[in-house]
């Protein structure tokens, strides 16, 4: 089947669903959405839903009353996710759900954790799956510009925590053998940065030292970290010691200096390396209301969508049907949107919080 033909299925399913609803059965005459579409997870009014394949109608994987933050198990059987019995409160635990079984376990409680403070109201943030399958990042988060990265044993729970506390930025990522993580540091004031790569229960090193970084990706072939660094070139950062004071994207190994892909006068978020060297991006407009969603190949930057300035960021895959990415519209009602990066977007849903592609068949 046709990449046009796939997502022309999908846009007439698409439609059903978003006509009658998440949970709306097939009707007659309608094309079955093709099975190779990896399916998305996504979190809508505290509960988690899923879509399978994607684009298909949804159903629910759980009741709430505050999950969030889905990421899928690379064998595609499990979801992490963070779990709060009041969303409206500081906390949340880490859970484990059986896609299968719907059977939902806790993994890790935010109150055992470490490092601990006066008054602190620990909650986890931000899991993500390890490509191995063994491990989950995460981190420990008591107040705004990032937390404290740890990991867990998938199956046990065990926590893993640094030799010295990684105060780390949301926007951290696994590299592709699972046994390292790129990262920069959590702020919640303009000063530099280091980008760095940890190892799972060793030791962290730098790779750019004294950045204005912002998100991180490790390369698909686990060689180098792509980050983004933000503008420090003004007279307001003069006396601030950055090192890397231009605004683009970057490349760094270990042992490197960092390589511009891209420069420019904007400021870039939500980086995600690709395949043959290129990069998804968000890039913010002037009043930050909305973000550009971009892809970079060559140092030419290729604009794929648009998004509100507050969205969750995008969620790339690289599937059969192409490269697919999934992310919130700019419509009133805050559409749940996928495409593929040439074609149309299709419907999912509406107001969704955060969402995660699971593997494709070759990945299961």
């Amino acid at each position: 089947m046709s990449r046009k033909r796939v997502l022309g299925v999908l846009a007439a399913a698409a439609l059903i669903a978003g006509c009658s609803g998440t949970t709306a059965p097939e009707q007659a005459g309608v094309p079955p959405v093709p099975d190779r579409l990896p399916a998305l997870v996504f979190a809508k009014n505290g509960a988690l839903h899923i879509s399978e394949p994607a684009g298909s109608p949804s159903r629910a994987l759980t009741d709430g009353p505050g999950d969030t933050d889905p990421t899928v198990s690379p064998d595609g059987r499990r979801v992490a996710y963070v779990h709060r019995m009041n969303p409206e409160e500081p906390g949340g635990e880490l859970r484990v759900l059986d896609i299968s079984s719907g059977e939902s376990r806790r993994l890790v409680d935010p109150a055992a954790l470490v490092p601990r403070f006066d008054g602190d109201q620990t909650q986890i943030t931000t899991p993500r799956w390890s490509p191995a399958g063994d491990r989950i990042a995460f981190l420990k988060a008591t107040y705004g510009g990032g937390g404290f990265l740890l990991t867990a044993a998938a199956d046990t729970g065990e926590v893993t925590a640094p030799p010295e506390p990684l105060f780390a930025d949301f926007g951290y990522s696994w590299s592709p053998d699972g046994r390292r993580i790129a990262w920069s540091g959590g702020r919640s004031d303009v000063s530099p940065v280091d980008v760095s790569i940890y190892t799972v229960g060793e030791t962290s090193t730098p790779v750019a030292r004294d950045t204005n970084a912002t998100a991180v990706s490790y390369s698909p072939d686990g060689r180098s970290v792509v980050f983004a660094n933000a503008d420090a070139t003004g007279s307001a950062f003069a006396d601030i010691p950055f090192e890397l004071r231009e605004v683009g994207i970057y490349s760094v190994g270990p042992g490197e200096r960092p390589v511009p892909l891209l420069a420019g006068a904007e400021a870039f978020a939500d980086v995600q390396a690709l395949p043959a060297g290129a990069v998804a991006v968000t890039v913010w407009t002037g009043d930050q209301r909305r973000k550009d969603i971009a892809i970079i190949e060559n140092g030419n930057r290729r604009d794929v969508a648009e998004a509100p300035g507050d969205a969750p960021a995008p969620a790339w895959m690289v599937a059969d049907a192409g490269t697919l990415v999934a992310y919130i519209g700019t419509d009133a009602d805050r559409p749940l949107l996928i495409r593929e990066a040439d074609d149309a977007p299709i419907r999912l849903d509406t107001a969704a919080d955060a969402y995660a592609w699971g593997p494709t068949e070759a990945g299961k």
